[in-house]
């Protein structure tokens, strides 16, 4: 049966019924029409837009309507924020549950293509599946070699500008593990005959890159095309979530799987065109949005309309009508939208500007809800005088960039006890602290016991919590550890950790895999070495500043402005964001003057070059409820006539500006 046949047409009851059961502000004609659209259809919604709750009301209208008990809808992205959503929002709701579970699936994309093509694929071919994790399969890949032929082959890729841990499979021949690749080694090479032993034992030893299930999941659709018709039938509806942000191997899976053509599936794809950050070299197969069948939800429930009009220029495909902030500002005037103006060589004060206007502007229990300094670059590589200031390093030099990348892995147990205290510290839940230790916990299963693999999951503490299953003893002890080094008011000291913590987490390691202690390998001895708490500012806080955090003040008022990059923050809200002057080419902000100006000519068809750039920026922009502030360089001002013109613009277009 197609959509049409299992759920009767949605009404505008359908739509009151949700709004009353997850509490949702009252809802303006486009968002009514989405949720009660049920054909194909791509949504374009801007950021702040409430979409994933948007989605979830969608998702809970088709459940309480839905008749089968053997097909259900399939929700896809590239986190699990619908099923939070949805165990957030409806959790405890009859209708939460039924989505949750059998027929319903809510997955990653990855998730699924692994599930439902991958796997089928490998048990075809007698292969287990031993897991989907690049840590895992890279430490396969080494065990295949002696230790001087894995050594002779990085340093020759090393030579070749290739890092060895790039090798991704192309072709399902695991024979020939290369195929499809091009190599500066010939087939006769040592070089290539030890990576094709490396990369062929870990393919048929069932480890794989997480990119790699594509590839797996071609295979399988190449040779059983019959099952990309059996999964249209099992899941008669599909909505993708995120789509800005699928890559080509994903779509080419998802269109190949769910074709939007198809009348007997409803295809429904929900993102933002203009927050397409991620380099994206080669064309969709099914290009998002498709113009001929696509809706706009403009407005932002996120910013008021300041922060709005500022932000739509940015937009690098043209929001109809332009973009609307609906945040209203109550009693209190709006804080100034402010562009800090300082010395080309001299950023040294800028962050201490910012500081000084958020607490003359913002409440402090604003402030404390995330103040935020944001940069296009924030890795200091391959610098040049004349590229001053560069990334948000110059800002704040104990600024650590490598805690907020997605793949960003602690060296030490240690010191990730050390940052989830400080993601505890610093957020409302402690879902990031368990997260990270359940990751360090996994990294030392990995080290210690290597033959012992646990198959990674998308999710370190829900992989943890499952592989425990029925085990209620280590259950009480994982769930004791998470407790003592989260939560223990005095911390962890390093005589503590050397006595008995260190020993007790190899314990439970050994427990987890149904192990001894003294039987692990001696990698996972420096892993559980002591390692001190990353700098911070203010040293004398007791450990309580925070990571990547720059604690500004003055009398007896403070702020705590966190640094991050525009790429790590996509998705999340601010009280406040300030955008840092950085340098890739040439500097960022300054090459946005004309569109932060608003001239006509930058109201013309942007060319690719500014593309990303613009993406960036709207980015960037669109993160703050309260307040949106510029740093830039005198010099991007101009001198005499041209610089009163310039600030008579920029004055003009809503922002302050302000001279340090």
């Amino acid at each position: 049966m197609n959509l049409a046949q299992l759920i009767d047409p949605i009404t505008d009851g359908d739509v009151e019924w949700v709004t009353k059961l997850m509490k949702l502000e009252a809802l303006d004609e486009p968002r009514r029409s989405f949720l009660k659209s049920m054909s194909t259809l791509d949504v374009s919604a801007c950021p702040g837009s409430g979409k994933t709750t948007l989605v979830v009301a969608k998702l809970a209208i088709l459940a309480r309507h839905w008749k089968s008990r053997t097909q259900g809808i399939c929700v896809l992205s590239h986190t699990n924020a619908a099923r939070e959503e949805i165990e957030h929002r409806l959790g405890g709701s009859e209708i939460g549950q039924r989505l949750l579970r059998y027929p319903h699936y809510i997955d990653t994309i990855h998730g699924f293509t692994g599930r439902f093509l991958a796997s089928p694929w490998l048990r075809s071919q007698g292969i287990p599946l031993t897991a989907i994790d690049d840590e895992l399969t890279y430490a396969a890949r080494r065990k295949a070699l002696k230790p001087w032929e894995y050594a002779g082959m990085k340093k020759a890729f090393e030579s070749a500008f290739i890092k060895v841990e790039s090798l991704r499979l192309r072709t399902v021949d695991f024979d020939n593990p290369l195929t499809g690749l091009s190599l500066k080694f010939g087939a006769h090479t040592d070089t290539y005959k030890n990576a094709c032993k490396a990369m062929a034992h870990a393919a048929k030893t069932g480890h794989f890159c997480f990119d790699e299930v594509f590839v797996l999941a071609d295979a399988l659709l190449v040779k059983e095309p019959e099952v990309a018709s059996a999964l249209r039938s099992r899941f008669p509806c599909v909505l993708v979530d995120e789509m800005q942000d699928t890559r080509y191997e994903q779509v080419n899976i998802l269109s190949k799987v769910f074709p939007r053509q198809d009348p007997d599936v409803c295809v429904i794809r929900v993102g933002d065109p203009n927050q397409e950050i991620f380099d994206v070299k080669v064309e969709l197969p099914e290009p998002f949005p498709d113009q001929s069948s696509t809706m706009e939800i403009a407005s932002s429930f996120r910013f008021n309309q300041s922060i709005a009009s500022i932000a739509n220029p940015f937009a690098y495909l043209p929001i109809t009508g332009g973009l609307v902030g609906l945040r209203q500002s109550g009693a209190n005037q709006p804080a100034p939208n402010t562009i800090i103006v300082f010395p080309d060589d001299d950023v040294s004060n800028v962050l201490d500007a910012y500081g000084q206007l958020l607490i003359q502007h913002l409440p402090a229990d604003v402030r404390t809800s995330g103040v935020y300094a944001i940069g296009a670059v924030h890795r200091l590589e391959n610098d040049k005088p004349e590229h001053y200031p560069k990334a948000v390093e110059h800002y704040w030099a104990p600024y650590q960039s490598e805690v907020n990348k997605p793949s960003f892995k602690p060296r030490t147990f240690s010191e990730g006890v050390h940052i989830a205290r400080r993601y505890v510290a610093r957020d409302a839940t402690a879902a990031l602290g368990v997260e990270l230790i359940a990751s360090c916990l996994l990294t030392l299963v990995r080290l210690a016991f290597p033959r012992d693999a646990i198959v990674a999951r998308s999710r370190s503490h829900q992989c943890v919590e499952q592989h425990l299953a029925g085990r209620a003893g280590v259950v009480a002890a994982y769930r004791g550890w998470l407790e003592r080094l989260l939560f223990s008011p005095a911390g962890i000291t390093q005589a503590e950790w050397d006595a008995a913590v260190a020993s007790g987490l190899m314990d439970l390691a050994a427990d987890l895999v149904f192990s001894d202690q003294l039987l692990a390998a001696a990698d996972a001895k420096a892993y559980l070495a002591w390692s001190t708490a990353p700098l911070v500012e203010d040293p004398g806080d007791n450990g309580g500043a925070l990571l990547n955090t720059y604690r500004f003040e003055t009398g007896s008022e403070n702020v705590n402005i966190r640094l991050s990059s525009i790429h790590a923050e996509k998705g999340k809200t601010h009280a406040a964001t300030l955008i840092l002057e950085t340098y890739n080419r040439t500097h960022f902000v300054n090459k946005l003057l004309p569109w932060l100006e608003g001239k006509t000519s930058a109201a013309k068809r942007p060319n690719e070059a500014a593309k990303k750039s613009m993406m960036l920026m709207y980015v960037g922009m669109t993160r703050p409820t309260h307040m949106l502030c510029l740093a830039m360089r005198k010099s991007s001002m101009g001198e005499g006539k041209a610089e009163i013109k310039r600030r008579t613009v920029l004055q003009q277009a809503g922002w302050a500006i302000i001279d340090i």
